[in-house]
């Protein structure tokens, strides 16, 4: 009686158990990829470049959305010191061209567990162009760029120290 029981109980959960589990492979389908990410990020922040840094609240959420938390910290507190950056971190270039936010391409993306690594080339090749290498972080199940660096200035902010008063 007991086993006959708990069949009927198995069965009757069966589709409740199996609408939990489409809702989470859904969950994890929508979820973006390292890739799609940065290439979200970068059509946006160039889409937006000309009146950023701004205050405005959408826009912190935003690169809130991209952006690792301890990234924006660090770059806040490196901004607001006596050596600002003196080029765009996430160009890591102090100009930009035209074409680059309609003009990305994924040369390389390569994801391990909780890190991941995309590279992507702004512009057109033979016009003026840049190449990064992306560091990402899975944040609470998101996807969001830790580092930006290039081949030639190689910033990596996890060396910048702060200056003693």
């Amino acid at each position: 009686m007991l086993k006959k029981m708990f069949l009927l109980v198995l069965l009757l959960a069966t589709p409740a158990l199996w609408q939990n589990v489409l809702a989470t492979e859904r969950a994890v389908e929508k979820q973006a990829t390292p890739q799609q990410q940065v290439i979200e990020f970068y059509h946006w922040y160039m889409t937006h470049i000309e009146r950023l840094p701004s205050a405005d609240p959408e826009d912190k959420k935003t690169f809130e959305k991209y952006i690792s938390q301890e990234t924006l910290d660090l770059l806040n507190k490196i901004n607001s010191s006596e050596n600002p950056l003196d080029a765009d971190y996430y160009l890591s270039a102090q100009d930009y061209g035209d074409n680059w936010g309609s003009e990305i391409s994924l040369l390389r993306e390569s994801i391990d567990d909780t890190h991941a690594e995309v590279d992507i080339h702004l512009g057109k090749t033979d016009e003026f162009e840049q190449t990064l290498y992306i560091s990402l972080r899975l944040e609470h199940g998101v996807w969001k760029i830790y580092r930006v660096q290039d081949k030639v200035t190689d910033n990596d902010l996890s060396t910048w120290v702060e200056p003693k008063q």
